[in-house]
């Protein structure tokens, strides 16, 4: 799945205007309170904002593939809250690092007694990030839901009567094996063994009970060419091997948690749900 700052030019420019802001506001903020020379200052701020805007790109890929919401939501507070305490301590800890190799130990001492404001301005702006990707994480499940109950379901391909696009039955042929490239060698993956397939940016990772390969493909591509009686996306981000599943549960008002047999567990939006409940007959 693609970070939402790098889908167009004009994101792009306000998420580097952010992290440049970002530096500024710790920069203004520690003017007095470290005395050090104003140029090292700048050169924290503007460091802090380099790996302000690398924590900001990584939480996108923690908070959309990992499952933090957890069954309720006290241990979604909680497992947010860790996260946050997480990338603070990863933030200042790499910014002390620099400060200390960068301005030496004399210099060091003196930051040190900026790290409480630094405490309290990182829970601000990575509370705020983490709270916007949960945000739109709910918000693309709620789009999939409102589309399906106006009526424009996605476009599926059928095994029974008419095929779709204008196509026959007989034209239909369901792909049973996926070729992936690694190096010299060429992996040939069964339909059957895959557990699910996950987007990645441009790419698809194919998990297997033996390993995962990253295949350039659409997910788009996979949902109309996977035999649908076997394959439901369950999520925008998720297409699932219905045989691979062991439990479905709720829990949380806009999601379902999917088990495998394999004991993973992955993300149900509510379309999605219905999908697999319409495949498996429920």
């Amino acid at each position: 799945m693609k970070h939402p700052a790098f889908q167009n030019s004009p994101r792009s420019i306000f998420f580097f205007g952010i992290c440049l802001l970002v530096g500024l506001a710790v920069f203004v903020s520690l003017v007095g309170l470290a005395q050090v020379q104003v140029s090292y200052l700048m050169l924290d701020g503007l460091f802090l904002s380099l790996l302000f805007g690398v924590l900001f790109v990584l939480l996108w890929y923690v908070v959309s593939f990992a499952d933090l919401a957890g069954i309720n939501n006290l241990q979604k507070i909680i497992n947010y809250s860790a996260l946050v305490v997480l990338t603070i301590i990863v933030w200042l800890g790499v910014d002390s690092l620099f400060v200390y190799i960068a301005f030496g130990g004399g210099a060091f001492l003196s930051f040190m007694k900026c790290i409480p404001m630094k405490i309290v301005f990182g829970i601000f702006i990575f509370t705020s990030v983490i709270r916007f990707y949960s945000k739109i994480d709910s918000e693309g499940d709620s789009l999939e839901e409102d589309s399906e109950e106006d009526g424009e379901k996605p476009e599926t391909k059928t095994d029974k009567g008419d095929g779709v696009y204008g196509h026959s039955v007989s034209a239909i042929q369901w792909i049973e094996k996926i070729t992936v490239k690694v190096g010299q060698k060429i992996n040939v993956i069964a339909v059957a063994d895959i557990l699910f397939l996950q987007a990645e940016g441009d790419y698809v990772i194919i998990n297997t009970a033996t390993g995962h390969f990253i295949k350039e493909q659409t997910m788009k591509y996979f949902e109309e060419n996977l035999p649908p009686e076997k394959f439901v996306r369950i999520h925008r981000s998720t297409i699932v091997n219905v045989n691979m599943i062991s439990r479905i549960e709720l829990y949380e008002k806009q999601f379902y948690r999917i088990t495998l047999q394999s004991g993973q567990q992955l993300k149900a939006s509510i379309s999605g749900y219905r999908l697999l409940k319409r495949t498996l007959q429920l």
